[in-house]
């Protein structure tokens, strides 16, 4: 099923990279230990896997499908591989972080190195109970160190500030699956 919420363009980059980090993560030709290497090896299989995940697409179609790619694309002989588990994988990661994007809403984000405490105002996304994916902010921040990344996932707590305003603040880094 395909998600009726529109991605910002940072999204759609963010969702990108995760998914070409997982795939390079798995190297399956065996490249990425080579620093000098482009990270841009597996960006071939990203696109079509994002398709297939927004589809609802099955852990066994998604292995079939990097399968394909590995014997047909990359030449390489399947026996070495364990796609069920890297389609697992990629589903989970799909899953929790990008199946059921909601409205993003505000939490804050604290600056590094600032002397004082400094919260950023920044749009994420709830991923459920107190977990959410950190959006970004329109405008230059190229100046601010956050403590969390856009596209993190994030675990939040109620704060009060010292103005008396109440709001969730990122407290932990979560793993995206």
């Amino acid at each position: 099923m395909i998600s009726s919420m529109i991605l910002s363009k940072q999204e759609l980059r963010q969702r990108f990279s995760q998914l070409n980090a997982l795939m390079c993560e798995w190297d399956p030709i065996g490249v990425m230990t080579d620093p000098n290497w482009p990270r841009d090896e597996y960006e071939c299989l990203v696109g079509p896997l994002l398709t297939l995940l927004q589809s609802g697409a099955s852990d066994a179609q998604i292995a079939g499908y990097l399968r394909n790619e590995i014997v047909e694309y990359f030449g390489l002989t399947p026996e070495h591989y364990d796609f069920a588990a890297i389609a697992a994988r990629v589903q989970v990661w799909f899953n929790r972080a990008w199946r059921d994007i909601r409205d993003p809403v505000i939490i804050f984000v604290a600056l590094v190195d600032e002397g004082t405490d400094v919260w950023r105002p920044v749009k994420a996304r709830p991923l459920g109970e107190d977990l959410f994916r950190i959006v970004g902010v329109e405008g230059d921040v190229s100046d601010e160190t956050w403590q969390f990344p856009p596209g993190a996932i994030v675990r939040c707590e109620r704060r009060q500030f010292s103005d008396g305003l109440v709001g969730m603040t990122a407290v932990e880094r979560e793993e995206a699956g």
